[in-house]
């Protein structure tokens, strides 16, 4: 057995104990479960596997604690995985933290759907806690809105996200934004995320469509709702940045070895590539080509 392997578990592990810590420090398990998924649904290279072992070990190193395995006496109760689904649909209740909710939360679904003999109060406790907290968000996220809690899909109009519903349209329009790449960048004491939330267009959309595909309609509906929404606020970008845009990638395929002979720090180096193989399964081959250069110009900027 490889390192790959183990990170089902491990992965759940971190996810569940992070949760002390606050939402954001759930990417750490969650980026584990990307790599076993990313290696259980494609036919990875060589080198591709050992470059999500050689970042997830790192992840592994920098929180141990968080990874120990968890009581094994704990009984499991399948009956619990309900309450991680009721969190997922307080999650699109209205949009937050950029969908990290459903990003997280699908995961974690689609990992204990495999192994339900890990459905336990101490996992179910932890992931609930980390959806609970995905619904708190702060007002000014997006450049130019004050408060984007106030906003629903009332304030967009069609001539400037046009309608979509169905998930396969939305994977395309999470790809169609990538026409603008803009690093993150600090402005008047503010951190916006600019390129960091077009990233969530992708891992939102990816999360839509694994629930579609377990039966979740009631969440995948308004989340579709939400994504459009999203989309919207992130073309709130300021002129002024447009001299940062990323126009080339450094490589024009998510398998490239220049991607995968690097050691990340931030989880979204697994996540976003795991999301983006899926979804671009979708796209017909003449469309692929530049859906997956475009997404390489995030990759290119992935720390």
């Amino acid at each position: 057995m490889r390192l790959l392997d183990s990170y089902l578990e491990l992965g759940i592990t971190g996810m569940a104990r992070a949760a002390v810590a606050g939402w954001f420090d759930g990417h750490y398990g969650a980026a584990l479960l990307a790599g076993y998924f990313m290696d259980r649904e494609h036919d990875l290279p060589e080198h591709v596997k050992e470059g999500i072992e050689r970042t997830c070990e790192s992840f592994r190193k920098q929180k141990p604690e968080w990874f120990v395995p968890l009581d094994q006496d704990e009984k499991a109760d399948p009956s619990l995985l309900q309450h991680v689904i009721n969190g997922l649909q307080q999650n699109v209740k209205q949009l937050r933290t950029s969908g990290h909710g459903l990003a997280l939360g699908v995961l974690a679904l689609k990992a204990l759907r495999e192994r339900p003999d890990m459905i336990t109060p101490t996992v179910v406790d932890g992931l609930v806690r980390i959806l609970q907290a995905t619904t708190e968000d702060r007002k000014d996220r997006y450049w130019g809105i004050e408060n984007y809690h106030g906003m629903t899909i009332d304030d967009v109009k069609d001539d400037e996200v046009a309608p979509y519903h169905t998930t396969a349209e939305m994977a395309e329009r999470a790809f169609d934004e990538l026409h603008l790449v803009i690093p993150p960048r600090d402005i008047n004491g503010v951190r916006y995320h600019l390129a960091s939330e077009v990233v969530h267009n992708i891992t939102q959309a990816h999360a839509l469509t694994d629930l579609e595909r377990f039966g979740y309609e009631d969440i995948v509906k308004p989340g579709i709702v939400n994504h459009r929404l999203q989309i919207y606020l992130n073309r709130h970008v300021p002129p002024f940045t447009l001299e940062d845009e990323v126009k080339e990638p450094a490589f024009e395929e998510i398998f490239s070895p220049l991607y995968w002979e690097r050691l990340y720090s931030d989880p979204h180096a697994l996540k976003l590539p795991y999301a983006a193989l899926d979804l671009l399964k979708r796209f017909p081959p003449e469309k692929r080509a530049l859906a997956e250069r475009n997404l390489c110009k995030l990759l290119t900027i992935t720390d």
